[in-house]
């Protein structure tokens, strides 16, 4: 019962922290996070089940990202990678909990 509050709380949290991303966010930045939080997603989610520490599992997650990036031309800045790596954890332990 708890943790079925708790998750909505959160998915509510993620659901506003993108709504406000939107805002602050420059056009450009808002394309960019909506062509890469998919694939980040899915990253993060296949990487939370290896046996990586926490860091490693960050650095793998910035080279697939920045490496998808590249390849579909997408310029995304170091500091956006961060970002969406951020939120897709937060999606991932809300999904999870």
């Amino acid at each position: 019962m708890i943790w079925n509050t708790l998750r909505r709380i959160l998915n509510g949290l993620i659901r506003g922290f993108w709504g406000f991303l939107k805002l602050a966010i420059s056009g450009a930045g808002e394309l960019i996070l909506a062509q890469l939080k998919d694939f980040a997603l899915a990253s993060v989610t296949k990487l939370a089940e290896t046996d990586l520490t926490n860091a490693e599992k960050r650095n793998t997650a910035f080279r697939e990202i920045k490496g998808y990036a590249t390849a579909n031309k997408i310029q995304a800045k170091d500091h956006i990678i961060n970002l969406i790596i951020e939120l897709s954890l937060a999606a991932f332990k809300a999904r999870t909990k």
